[in-house]
Protein backbone atom coordinates (compact mmCIF):
# COMPACT_ATOMS: atom_id res chain seq x y z
CA UNK A 1 0.00 0.00 0.00
CA UNK A 2 1.50 3.23 -1.35
CA UNK A 3 1.99 6.36 1.96
CA UNK A 4 -1.01 8.23 1.81
CA UNK A 5 -0.39 10.84 4.44
CA UNK A 6 2.31 12.57 7.00
CA UNK A 7 0.45 12.29 10.28
CA UNK A 8 2.20 14.62 13.60
CA UNK A 9 2.91 12.68 16.42
CA UNK A 10 5.11 16.05 18.43
CA UNK A 11 6.59 19.18 16.61
CA UNK A 12 9.11 18.21 14.10
CA UNK A 13 7.99 14.28 14.72
CA UNK A 14 6.26 12.75 12.22
CA UNK A 15 5.12 9.61 10.29
CA UNK A 16 3.65 8.15 7.56
CA UNK A 17 1.07 4.84 8.47
CA UNK A 18 1.38 1.94 6.15
CA UNK A 19 1.83 -1.65 6.53
CA UNK A 20 5.22 -0.26 7.40
CA UNK A 21 5.57 3.04 9.69
CA UNK A 22 8.05 5.57 8.17
CA UNK A 23 9.41 8.32 10.63
CA UNK A 24 9.74 11.94 9.28
CA UNK A 25 11.46 13.82 11.38
CA UNK A 26 12.11 17.31 10.23
CA UNK A 27 14.11 20.34 11.33
CA UNK A 28 13.30 24.42 10.64
CA UNK A 29 15.21 24.68 7.52
CA UNK A 30 12.55 21.75 5.62
CA UNK A 31 14.73 18.69 6.07
CA UNK A 32 13.86 15.65 6.77
CA UNK A 33 15.24 12.45 8.18
CA UNK A 34 13.06 9.71 7.48
CA UNK A 35 13.22 6.51 9.83
CA UNK A 36 12.98 3.35 7.48
CA UNK A 37 11.54 3.42 4.15
CA UNK A 38 9.02 0.85 3.68
CA UNK A 39 9.21 -2.54 1.74
CA UNK A 40 9.67 -1.57 -2.26
CA UNK A 41 10.49 1.05 -4.53
CA UNK A 42 6.98 2.05 -5.35
CA UNK A 43 6.92 3.10 -1.44
CA UNK A 44 10.00 4.70 -1.78
CA UNK A 45 8.85 7.01 -4.91
CA UNK A 46 5.40 7.46 -3.35
CA UNK A 47 7.39 8.56 0.20
CA UNK A 48 9.50 11.17 -2.04
CA UNK A 49 6.24 12.76 -3.88
CA UNK A 50 4.47 12.66 -0.42
CA UNK A 51 7.34 14.81 1.55
CA UNK A 52 7.56 17.00 -1.63
CA UNK A 53 3.86 17.68 -1.59
CA UNK A 54 4.46 18.77 2.21
CA UNK A 55 7.72 21.05 1.41
CA UNK A 56 10.17 18.79 2.92
CA UNK A 57 13.14 17.91 1.76
CA UNK A 58 14.73 13.90 2.83
CA UNK A 59 18.73 14.69 3.52
CA UNK A 60 19.25 10.73 5.29
CA UNK A 61 17.98 7.59 6.11
CA UNK A 62 18.45 5.95 9.34
CA UNK A 63 17.46 2.16 9.23
CA UNK A 64 16.63 0.55 12.32
CA UNK A 65 17.20 -2.80 11.53
CA UNK A 66 17.58 -4.84 8.25
CA UNK A 67 14.14 -6.55 7.26
CA UNK A 68 13.21 -6.31 3.74
CA UNK A 69 10.01 -4.79 4.64
CA UNK A 70 11.82 -1.69 6.72
CA UNK A 71 15.05 -1.05 4.08
CA UNK A 72 13.13 -1.87 0.72
CA UNK A 73 12.75 2.14 -0.10
CA UNK A 74 16.56 2.80 0.59
CA UNK A 75 17.74 2.04 -3.29
CA UNK A 76 15.06 4.16 -5.08
CA UNK A 77 15.22 7.04 -2.35
CA UNK A 78 19.32 7.23 -2.20
CA UNK A 79 19.97 6.48 -6.14
CA UNK A 80 17.13 9.54 -7.37
CA UNK A 81 17.87 11.97 -4.03
CA UNK A 82 21.77 11.00 -3.21
CA UNK A 83 20.47 10.43 0.48
CA UNK A 84 23.35 8.97 2.78
CA UNK A 85 22.27 5.42 4.45
CA UNK A 86 23.14 4.69 7.83
CA UNK A 87 22.39 1.46 8.92
CA UNK A 88 23.53 -0.69 12.38
CA UNK A 89 26.48 -2.70 12.53
CA UNK A 90 25.66 -6.69 11.51
CA UNK A 91 22.73 -5.65 10.05
CA UNK A 92 24.25 -3.40 7.23
CA UNK A 93 25.74 -6.78 5.90
CA UNK A 94 22.23 -7.46 4.61
CA UNK A 95 21.21 -4.41 3.07
CA UNK A 96 24.29 -4.55 1.40
CA UNK A 97 23.91 -7.94 0.34
CA UNK A 98 20.12 -9.00 0.32
CA UNK A 99 20.39 -12.26 -0.77
CA UNK A 100 21.50 -13.07 2.97
CA UNK A 101 18.02 -12.85 4.40
CA UNK A 102 16.04 -15.59 2.37
CA UNK A 103 19.72 -17.71 2.63
CA UNK A 104 19.49 -17.77 6.64
CA UNK A 105 15.92 -18.07 6.89
CA UNK A 106 16.52 -21.34 4.60
CA UNK A 107 19.00 -22.42 7.18
CA UNK A 108 22.25 -21.03 5.54
CA UNK A 109 21.43 -23.22 2.36
CA UNK A 110 20.92 -21.63 -1.24
CA UNK A 111 17.27 -20.55 -1.09
CA UNK A 112 14.22 -21.75 -2.75
CA UNK A 113 13.24 -19.36 -5.40
CA UNK A 114 9.71 -18.92 -3.75
CA UNK A 115 11.66 -17.08 -0.75
CA UNK A 116 13.41 -15.03 -3.71
CA UNK A 117 10.64 -12.42 -3.23
CA UNK A 118 10.39 -8.58 -2.74
CA UNK A 119 9.51 -9.69 1.09
CA UNK A 120 12.61 -10.95 1.75
CA UNK A 121 14.91 -9.88 -0.32
CA UNK A 122 14.73 -5.98 -1.06
CA UNK A 123 16.92 -4.16 -3.54
CA UNK A 124 20.57 -3.53 -2.55
CA UNK A 125 20.99 -0.43 -0.45
CA UNK A 126 24.33 1.80 -0.57
CA UNK A 127 25.05 1.94 3.21
CA UNK A 128 27.61 4.89 3.26
CA UNK A 129 27.54 5.19 7.67
CA UNK A 130 27.61 2.01 9.85
CA UNK A 131 26.32 2.94 12.87
CA UNK A 132 27.25 1.19 16.67
CA UNK A 133 23.94 -0.56 18.56
CA UNK A 134 24.66 1.25 21.69
CA UNK A 135 22.52 3.42 23.92
CA UNK A 136 23.14 7.20 23.43
CA UNK A 137 23.25 10.40 20.78
CA UNK A 138 23.69 9.55 17.17
CA UNK A 139 24.18 12.38 14.35
CA UNK A 140 22.69 11.94 11.10
CA UNK A 141 23.64 14.48 8.88
CA UNK A 142 22.32 18.36 9.98
CA UNK A 143 20.04 15.86 13.28
CA UNK A 144 20.86 14.26 16.58
CA UNK A 145 18.63 11.66 18.02
CA UNK A 146 18.09 8.97 20.88
CA UNK A 147 19.59 5.14 20.02
CA UNK A 148 18.18 2.93 22.28
CA UNK A 149 19.35 -0.89 22.35
CA UNK A 150 16.05 -2.76 21.05
CA UNK A 151 17.67 -6.36 19.56
CA UNK A 152 15.57 -9.47 19.52
CA UNK A 153 13.38 -9.05 16.67
CA UNK A 154 16.24 -8.68 14.62
CA UNK A 155 20.02 -9.52 15.02
CA UNK A 156 20.87 -5.89 15.92
CA UNK A 157 17.79 -3.32 16.34
CA UNK A 158 17.68 0.28 17.79
CA UNK A 159 14.75 2.29 18.75
CA UNK A 160 15.12 5.77 17.92
CA UNK A 161 14.14 8.92 19.96
CA UNK A 162 13.61 12.63 19.47
CA UNK A 163 11.38 15.20 21.78
CA UNK A 164 8.28 13.22 22.46
CA UNK A 165 8.19 10.64 20.69
CA UNK A 166 10.09 6.41 20.25
CA UNK A 167 10.38 5.67 17.11
CA UNK A 168 10.30 2.00 18.18
CA UNK A 169 10.83 -0.27 15.11
CA UNK A 170 9.70 -3.75 15.87
CA UNK A 171 10.64 -3.68 19.81
CA UNK A 172 6.78 -4.21 20.18
CA UNK A 173 3.92 -4.74 17.63
CA UNK A 174 0.28 -3.40 18.12
CA UNK A 175 -2.20 -4.88 19.28
CA UNK A 176 -4.33 -5.05 15.67
CA UNK A 177 -1.25 -6.80 14.67
CA UNK A 178 -0.80 -9.02 17.09
CA UNK A 179 -4.42 -10.10 16.87
CA UNK A 180 -4.23 -10.90 12.99
CA UNK A 181 -0.65 -12.31 13.26
CA UNK A 182 -0.90 -13.72 17.16
CA UNK A 183 2.88 -15.21 17.10
CA UNK A 184 5.18 -12.18 17.06
CA UNK A 185 8.62 -12.80 14.68
CA UNK A 186 11.51 -12.99 16.99
CA UNK A 187 15.15 -13.55 16.05
CA UNK A 188 16.09 -13.86 20.13
CA UNK A 189 13.13 -14.47 22.43
CA UNK A 190 15.03 -12.75 25.80
CA UNK A 191 16.37 -9.92 24.09
CA UNK A 192 13.34 -9.35 23.06
CA UNK A 193 11.95 -9.84 26.11
CA UNK A 194 14.50 -7.41 27.04
CA UNK A 195 13.61 -5.11 25.04
CA UNK A 196 10.17 -4.28 25.80
CA UNK A 197 11.29 -4.04 29.37
CA UNK A 198 13.29 -1.03 28.35
CA UNK A 199 10.58 0.11 26.79
CA UNK A 200 8.86 1.28 30.06
CA UNK A 201 11.88 3.05 31.29
CA UNK A 202 12.30 5.05 28.10
CA UNK A 203 11.25 8.85 28.64
CA UNK A 204 8.61 9.57 26.10
CA UNK A 205 5.06 10.34 25.65
CA UNK A 206 4.51 8.30 22.01
CA UNK A 207 5.67 4.96 20.99
CA UNK A 208 5.66 4.31 17.08
CA UNK A 209 5.65 0.63 16.18
CA UNK A 210 7.29 -0.38 13.28
CA UNK A 211 3.63 -2.14 12.09
CA UNK A 212 0.62 -0.62 14.45
CA UNK A 213 -1.17 2.33 15.96
CA UNK A 214 0.88 4.78 18.17
CA UNK A 215 0.52 4.80 21.33
CA UNK A 216 0.72 6.62 24.69
CA UNK A 217 0.32 3.81 27.51
CA UNK A 218 3.52 1.60 26.65
CA UNK A 219 3.05 -0.28 29.59
CA UNK A 220 -0.32 -1.97 28.22
CA UNK A 221 1.74 -2.64 24.46
CA UNK A 222 4.77 -4.05 26.42
CA UNK A 223 2.03 -6.32 28.78
CA UNK A 224 0.57 -7.17 25.18
CA UNK A 225 3.38 -8.34 23.63
CA UNK A 226 4.24 -10.73 26.54
CA UNK A 227 1.67 -11.78 26.75
CA UNK A 228 1.76 -13.72 23.05
CA UNK A 229 5.64 -14.13 23.50
CA UNK A 230 4.56 -16.40 27.07
CA UNK A 231 1.56 -17.84 25.28
CA UNK A 232 3.87 -19.18 22.44
CA UNK A 233 6.72 -20.26 24.77
CA UNK A 234 4.16 -22.50 26.13
CA UNK A 235 2.46 -23.84 22.69
CA UNK A 236 6.06 -24.30 21.83
CA UNK A 237 6.64 -26.65 25.39
CA UNK A 238 3.55 -28.02 24.35
CA UNK A 239 4.05 -28.75 20.93
CA UNK A 240 7.29 -30.90 22.40
CA UNK A 241 5.46 -33.46 24.47
CA UNK A 242 6.97 -36.72 23.83
CA UNK A 243 9.73 -35.76 21.79
CA UNK A 244 9.21 -34.08 18.23
CA UNK A 245 10.82 -32.99 15.22
CA UNK A 246 11.73 -29.29 13.93
CA UNK A 247 8.90 -29.96 11.51
CA UNK A 248 6.85 -31.30 13.61
CA UNK A 249 7.15 -28.60 16.38
CA UNK A 250 6.41 -26.06 13.55
CA UNK A 251 3.31 -27.81 12.62
CA UNK A 252 1.79 -28.34 15.90
CA UNK A 253 2.24 -24.67 16.69
CA UNK A 254 1.09 -22.88 13.39
CA UNK A 255 -2.15 -25.51 13.32
CA UNK A 256 -3.34 -23.17 15.77
CA UNK A 257 -3.58 -20.11 14.55
CA UNK A 258 -6.54 -19.12 13.27
CA UNK A 259 -4.32 -18.36 10.03
CA UNK A 260 -1.23 -21.33 9.77
CA UNK A 261 1.30 -20.00 6.76
CA UNK A 262 0.19 -20.90 3.61
CA UNK A 263 3.49 -20.15 1.36
CA UNK A 264 6.90 -20.54 1.42
CA UNK A 265 7.47 -17.38 2.58
CA UNK A 266 5.20 -17.26 5.81
CA UNK A 267 6.25 -20.93 6.45
CA UNK A 268 10.18 -20.25 6.89
CA UNK A 269 9.41 -17.03 8.79
CA UNK A 270 7.64 -19.06 11.03
CA UNK A 271 10.00 -21.61 11.19
CA UNK A 272 12.83 -20.01 11.74
CA UNK A 273 10.78 -17.81 15.09
CA UNK A 274 9.96 -21.03 16.39
CA UNK A 275 13.30 -22.30 15.92
CA UNK A 276 14.29 -18.78 18.56
CA UNK A 277 11.51 -20.22 20.84
CA UNK A 278 12.97 -23.39 21.18
CA UNK A 279 16.47 -21.97 21.19
CA UNK A 280 15.32 -19.88 24.62
CA UNK A 281 13.13 -22.46 25.93
CA UNK A 282 16.88 -24.64 26.10
CA UNK A 283 18.21 -22.02 27.10
CA UNK A 284 15.88 -22.11 30.55
CA UNK A 285 16.78 -25.80 30.88
CA UNK A 286 12.74 -26.67 29.66
CA UNK A 287 14.06 -28.86 26.69
CA UNK A 288 17.17 -30.11 24.85
CA UNK A 289 17.88 -31.29 21.51
CA UNK A 290 18.98 -34.65 21.01
CA UNK A 291 20.32 -36.31 17.85
CA UNK A 292 19.87 -40.14 17.32
CA UNK A 293 20.38 -42.32 14.12
CA UNK A 294 20.60 -39.31 11.97
CA UNK A 295 17.49 -37.40 13.35
CA UNK A 296 17.03 -33.99 15.71
CA UNK A 297 14.04 -34.23 18.20
CA UNK A 298 13.29 -32.29 20.75
CA UNK A 299 12.82 -33.61 24.60
CA UNK A 300 11.76 -32.10 27.38
CA UNK A 301 14.05 -32.08 30.22
CA UNK A 302 13.27 -34.09 33.72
Amino acid sequence: MAPARLIELAPDALYVPGAVNVGVIRNAAGEALLVDTGGDKEYGRSLRKLLEGAGLRPVAILNTHSHADHYGGNEYLARNLSLPVWAPELEEAVLHYPYLEPMYLFGGAAPLAGLRNKWLEAKSSPVDHIYEVVDGPLVVGPFEVMRHVTSGHAMRQVAVGVGAVCYAADAFFGAEVLAKYEIPFVHEVGGQLDSLERLLSLPYDIFLPGHGEPTRDIAFAVASNRAAIERTAEWVRGAVTGGATTSEVVHRVTSRLAAPPSTLSTYFLMHACILAYLTYLTSLGDLAPVVEAGALRWVKTP
